[in-house]
């Protein structure tokens, strides 16, 4: 039995490999009558292209590059979830465009620009998506200098390039809203670094809301961690409540705060909703394997990734920035107590 590759399929129809790559992958530069004869052709002899034998053939790639990084803000398993429902967004695309899809794990900061290079240095990757994009982005920096194709996931202040993102601002100034709203005037804030953009303008959207309401904002209560593990924000939840015995409220800005505060207020005896409040962004964990439920402010994971795919394999085509900002909204569930 005779397998049928792109060589042969290319010498039956008196055609380049180019042209018949190019065909099979429905590029708008063949045109529809010769698109037509090659998927016939392709279709009647059984022939399934190979993708890697495709993009080698049309020298260009159209693989797509992901790296997941395993330390700092993500070095616990609860933190990499996110990551992986991000993915599941953009897989339905993945599959149906018959997309490679390159996804490299980091150790460090070092490897995590390193896994970049590789992707477009080595594996010769055109189409990228980074995420956790800080103030100051040096990944930015370097895709731009190599002409890459990519989408972040979150936004720096120089918004040169296409993007994915919750309006982080609008969310916490959502939630001091809702907390106002019950009566709740006196909360903590447990905020991750701001060299994260995200955490940056979290910020800055609850000091706005606080300014709005005319509360002062009390520096000792605005924490951050450099390292996003539960036991750690459960140190900070301790100190909070040991030290502010009036506290009404702790707004975590992300789920994994969110469990080192429930994991502290067991150890002092505080009932959630009842002696103290939490609110969060939401999230797999959130959603699944938090005790007792919390209040959340929404956070699509798959959305976001589903757009991210769509805005990179179509900017190609438009040769032009794109953006998708997902509003916010309070997920209401109980573990914020109204005071009126």
């Amino acid at each position: 039995m005779h397998i049928m590759n792109i060589i042969k399929l290319a010498k039956k129809l008196n055609l380049s490999i180019t042209t018949v790559s190019r065909a099979l992958g429905g590029y708008s530069d063949v045109s529809e009558a010769t698109r037509k004869r090659v998927m016939d052709f392709a279709k009647k002899h059984n022939y399934n292209p190979n993708p890697y034998a495709s993009n080698l053939a049309s020298h260009k790639s159209n693989a797509v590059g992901f790296v997941i990084p395993l330390y700092g803000l993500n070095n616990n398993t609860l933190n990499q979830i996110a990551y992986f429902k991000f993915v599941a967004g953009m897989s339905s695309k993945i599959n149906q465009d018959n997309i490679l899809f390159y996804m490299l794990f980091a150790n460090s900061a070092k490897e995590e620009m390193d896994s970049y290079k590789k992707l477009v240095e080595v594996n010769k990757v055109k189409n990228i998506i980074i995420h956790n994009v800080q103030t100051d982005d040096k990944r930015i920096e370097y895709l731009n200098s190599k002409k890459i194709n990519f989408v972040a996931w979150g936004r720096s202040k120089k918004i040169n390039y296409s993007w994915v993102d919750l309006d982080n601002e609008l969310a916490t100034e959502l939630i001091v809203d809702y907390l106002y709203s019950k009566g709740q005037k006196l909360f903590a804030f447990i905020n991750v670094s701001e060299k994260y953009n995200f955490a940056h303008l979290r910020k800055k959207g609850f000091q706005k809301a606080l300014k709005k309401y005319q509360i002062k904002f009390d520096k000792s209560l605005y924490r951050t961690t450099s390292l996003e593990d539960p036991s750690f924000s459960k140190e900070i939840t301790i100190d909070l409540l040991r030290n502010n015995p009036e506290l009404n409220c702790i707004i975590c800005s992300t789920e994994y705060s969110s469990v080192g505060a429930i994991q502290a207020c067991a150890e002092l005896n505080k009932q959630i909703g009842k002696d103290i409040s939490i609110i969060t962004f939401d999230g797999p964990v959130v959603e699944s394997l938090t005790n007792p439920k919390l209040t959340a402010i929404s956070h699509p994971l798959e959305e976001l990734g589903t757009n991210a795919i769509n805005i990179l394999l179509g900017s190609k085509k438009k040769k032009l920035s794109s953006n998708y900002l997902v509003k916010p909204h309070i997920i209401e569930r109980g573990s914020v107590k109204s005071l009126i």
